[in-house]
């Protein structure tokens, strides 16, 4: 797959995870509601770095965790799960402290059954997870890393019929994580964002 950004076209790199329990379990994702924003908290690695890092999750020494996407400093994008598979990248077992239940209450309303019982279900089964590779343990991100987000972002809404407001963060989810966090501490970065995808998606209609 190739996306339009920064006045070029860039190749999406397909890198996938090898099957296992614990990053690519080749669970069918049910449907799409939604595209999660997350960060890699981790400055030095770049994104086939971070690929690996899922990958080495299949040994079962780290827990569960993976994404679809991950988009370093350059705008280099690796693909490491399917869009049709489940990826492991925003499911909790961990209280949200603002409603005292798994999820928080924006995840309930929006992701419905997909937020009640993490033990059966999980807005994993409904989302695209993207990891972004920052500059610095603040969280900043370059403008390649943000711009190749936004057309990303707007490819995957045209393609399961999503509106920019319906990308989030890790963080409305779960409540309790600080991912992205710069975006946590400055929710406008968010709005921003969603703004630039929704103006990419009326310009590509030109």
């Amino acid at each position: 797959m190739t996306i339009y950004a920064r006045g070029r076209n860039m190749t999406i790199k397909q890198s996938l995870l090898t099957p296992n329990k614990w990053s690519r379990p080749q669970r069918r994702i049910k449907e799409v509601l939604g595209i999660v924003m997350h960060w890699t908290a981790n400055p030095k690695a770049n994104a086939e770095q971070n690929r690996n890092y899922f990958e080495l999750r299949k040994n079962g020494n780290d827990g569960y965790g993976s994404t679809h996407y991950i988009i370093g400093q350059d705008g280099t994008v690796i693909q490491c799960i399917p869009t049709e598979e489940v990826a492991y990248h925003c499911g909790s077992s961990q209280k949200d402290p603002a409603s005292n239940k798994i999820y928080t209450d924006y995840a309930r309303k929006k992701f419905k059954q997909y937020a009640e019982n993490y033990q059966t279900n999980s807005p994993n089964y409904c989302t695209i997870g993207i990891e972004l590779c920052p500059t610095d343990n603040e969280g900043h991100f370059t403008n390649s890393t943000i711009d190749t987000a936004v057309a990303l972002c707007a490819q995957l809404c045209r393609q399961f019929n999503l509106k920019a407001d319906d990308i989030t963060t890790h963080h409305a989810i779960v409540g309790w994580k600080d991912c992205p966090r710069l975006w946590v501490r400055q929710p406008e970065l968010l709005n921003a964002f969603r703004a630039s995808v929704s103006s990419y998606m009326k310009r590509s209609e030109v």
